[in-house]
């Protein structure tokens, strides 16, 4: 009875989902959503000409398992790559936007870091040389390589953008890993902070779809079908003789039987439902905290914006306080389709472990404080033409420093409970690529530990709700 269970409908599990389900059609697969809703953080609301992410607008085309993913979709007509403005990167200093230096002369021009802080990083020197069983912090890593400034003003805001979480508790290993790789190796952070030699930051292509990324989801959802069964929040999971019972709540309460488990969501989810599975692995996974992220999509007219967006965007280092990570322009980065024509469009993000008392906001409020944001930095002061406000309470997982030995106590810990695979954002990679490739990489190893026999229907028993 090789049957498969995916919980999480994001585009972890809906991907996984996928790929098992082309490669193994005699496997009775079903993919489990708590709510009515697909995709997780990504989805794209479309009003008119107005076209908002509620999260990622876009991933970086790296390994290969999401260029696959969207040609399996017959998607490969839809992508759209970023344009040229997104090369140039601000950060928001004292209220002013500064140019990132990403090149010796930018450099040694910026009015971002001091004489002093300038020369530092141009006379690093290669060592010190990371042990590798050392997990510094990135704030320690940076200032070491880059000097105090350097780390406050460049490495903090980017990680601050990519995993809303704080330097100085991020691991660098884990969340700066070609970084780390490259001065262990004995070249300059230096160098690739700047844009120069390899592993340098951001390397990569930034692509979207024409509709917006939650095409993605649906062209998923669309192939899948009857495979999701919505509305089906997972109360546990429990080990039988020769199966895993999971226990599902909601409108039609019942158990499943099956070989074969994939948990993809993250945070207090994957405690609830793995954490009694193990004694450790509850307590490992509360250590992988997830502060809520909030985003505000603002549409003006470009008379009502003062600052010309000319670029990705900005960010915000945690040394100018609030919560406010950065703001991303949105029709700068895609400039046909995301708006009615000559309008612009952008995205503020807000919370995470800057601030996770945003968590106890409404709406009105985060609009309020996004409003205050692009108004102080860009002149935005007119009220905007379009506005969206997203909430996502269960955020990005931090990769805290000891993160990598977690991270393997977790993968020592499964391989105790046979059947059960672990996918999603809690381990290995936050962004989207990094997701399809988790999936792929799971959805392998299942198709090819289960062995082949003639289709059986997955057993299900109702259980009668309590009244």
């Amino acid at each position: 009875m090789p049957n498969v269970v995916v919980i999480g409908g994001g585009i972890s599990g809906l991907s996984c989902a996928l790929n098992i389900v082309d490669q193994r059609p005699d496997l009775h697969v079903v993919l489990l959503e708590a709510s009515d809703r697909l995709g997780g953080t990504i989805q794209t609301d479309r009003t008119g000409e107005w076209i908002c992410e509620t999260g990622p607008g876009a991933y970086i085309d790296r390994h290969p398992s999401t260029r696959r993913l969207v040609e399996r979709l017959g998607l490969t007509n839809e992508v759209v790559a970023a344009g040229n403005a997104v090369r140039k990167r601000y950060i928001r200093h004292d209220g002013v936007l500064h140019l990132y230096p990403d090149s010796p002369s930018a450099l040694a021009n910026t009015e971002l870091l001091s004489e002093k802080a300038r020369v530092r990083m141009l006379v690093a020197p290669v060592n010190p040389r990371l042990s590798k069983d050392v997990d510094w912090s990135v704030s320690e890593f940076a200032r070491a390589h880059l000097g105090p400034e350097a780390a406050q003003m460049l490495l903090d805001p980017i990680v601050g953008g990519i995993y809303a979480g704080d330097a100085r508790a991020l691991s660098a290993v884990s969340v700066l890993p070609q970084l780390v790789e490259l001065a262990q190796n004995g070249g300059r952070v230096f160098d690739a902070l700047i844009g120069q030699g390899q592993g340098r930051v951001g390397k990569g292509s930034m692509v979207s779809l024409s509709s917006g990324l939650g095409r993605l989801v649906e062209a998923i959802a669309e192939v899948l079908g009857d495979v999701i069964q919505r509305k089906s929040p997972v109360q546990g999971i429990r080990k039988t003789a020769d199966c895993w019972n999971i226990d599902i709540g909601g409108d039609d309460p019942r158990e499943i039987q099956a070989d074969a488990v994939v948990f993809t969501a993250h945070g207090q989810a994957a405690q609830a439902c793995l954490g009694p599975l193990h004694p450790k692995l509850g307590t490992l996974l509360a250590a992988i905290p997830s502060p809520p992220v909030f985003v505000v999509n603002l549409g003006f007219a470009p008379k009502d914006v003062d600052h010309a967006l000319d670029g990705f965007g900005y960010l915000v280092p945690s040394s100018e306080g609030g919560s406010i990570l950065g703001v991303k322009w949105t029709t700068s980065i895609f400039p046909t389709g995301r708006a009615p024509v000559n309008h612009v469009l952008m995205q503020v993000f807000m919370g995470g472990s800057r601030d996770p008392s945003v968590a106890n906001l409404g709406e009105d409020e985060l609009l309020k404080r996004a409003r205050a944001e692009v108004a102080q930095t860009l002149g935005a002061t007119a009220p905007p033409q379009h506005v969206r406000v997203f909430m996502h309470r269960s955020g990005i997982p931090q990769y805290i420093v000891g993160h990598a030995q977690r991270a393997r106590e977790i993968e020592s810990v499964l391989k105790k409970l046979p059947g059960i695979f672990l996918g999603g954002t809690t381990l290995h990679g936050v962004g989207i690529n990094a997701c399809t490739t988790t999936a792929e990489r799971l959805a392998n190893n299942i198709v090819t530990s289960l062995p082949v026999v003639h289709q059986v229907p997955l057993t299900t028993h109702h259980r009668m709700s309590a009244s």
